[in-house]
């Protein structure tokens, strides 16, 4: 076999696994029949007949089988080949680096995996016969088939579904999120990595969700809590650290822009309302100061 490439196959019992280890390669798994799921570090995802698994250079995952088995093909591609096969206008290993995750899922249509599927066969029957006129000829061919056929499935449905351990997002996590880490960094390059997702598919999905940038969301999110520590009366000095904010003139400047007020008038405002009404909550509207 081909140093630069290695083909291996393997049945999985219902409820047995096996790990999965992307050592200096870029490692393609194909189920080639039954069903179960890729866990890694931090997350997972159901894989069956129509799913291919990406392992990045490095990444480690198990699979494991469910009910009805696992049958698994894995194709390791070290980096030479992928240079040796690239042509001019088509860098093959930086089309796999554009992946932005460690591992990820690609789900197929039939025909797709149908073709996939066919390619690996044809590659596992030659390599039982090494001495085939043009043998090495033949299976050098059927694997840069089966490496442009796997890049060419990734980015048409990358259009239509996500990568894992991109998971679908779903933007009320990113919410929680946000509100529970109000006090730290949150850029969005560190917010997309951990929902594994790229920067630019969380930006569009979060403004179709809400109407504004991640951006303004976060400020928003700052500023009420900054409203919510004034009224309980903590000091101002303390406040712009615990919001998230770069420096108190940050927060001063961000609070006049959004209330009309400064925190301190606004202090003011709730010492006055408080007396006003001393026997009651006041209702968010009425906790609300109009801009100006």
């Amino acid at each position: 076999m081909d140093e630069n490439y290695r083909l291996e196959q393997w049945t999985l019992e219902p409820g047995r696994e096996r790990e999965l280890d992307a050592r200096g390669c870029e490692l393609v798994v194909l189920i080639n029949g039954g069903s179960g799921r890729l866990e890694w570090a931090r997350g997972g995802a159901a894989r069956g007949p129509d799913t291919i698994g990406l392992l990045r250079p490095g990444a480690t995952a198990k699979a494991r089988a469910q009910e009805q088995g696992l049958e698994l093909w894995q194709l390791r591609l070290q980096p030479e080949l992928l240079r040796q096969i690239s042509c001019p206008g088509c860098d093959l290993e930086a089309c796999f680096s554009v992946v932005p995750f460690q591992c990820a899922v690609v789900r197929l249509n039939t025909q797709n995996a149908t073709l996939l599927r066919r390619l690996y066969s044809l590659l596992r029957q030659e390599l039982a016969q090494p001495d085939a006129l043009a043998g090495g000829v033949y299976r050098r061919g059927l694997v840069e088939l089966l490496v442009a056929g796997v890049l060419r499935c990734c980015v048409t449905e990358e259009r239509k579904t996500a990568l894992v351990g991109r998971k679908r997002l779903v933007v009320d996590e990113v919410f929680a999120y946000i509100n529970a880490h109000l006090a730290e960094p949150l850029r969005l390059k560190d917010l997309a990595a951990h929902f594994y997702v790229s920067p630019e598919h969380l930006a569009r999905q979060f403004k179709q969700r809400t109407g504004q940038t991640l951006h303004q969301y976060i400020v928003k999110a700052r500023l009420g809590r900054c409203r919510e520590l004034l009224c309980n009366g903590v000091p101002l000095a303390a406040i712009w650290t615990q919001c998230g904010f770069s420096g108190y003139s940050s927060m001063l400047r961000s609070f006049k822009q959004e209330f009309g007020v400064t925190p301190a008038e606004y202090y003011r405002q709730c010492c006055q309302r408080a007396r006003e009404y001393p026997d009651e909550a006041l209702p968010e509207q009425e906790r609300t100061i109009p801009r100006r």
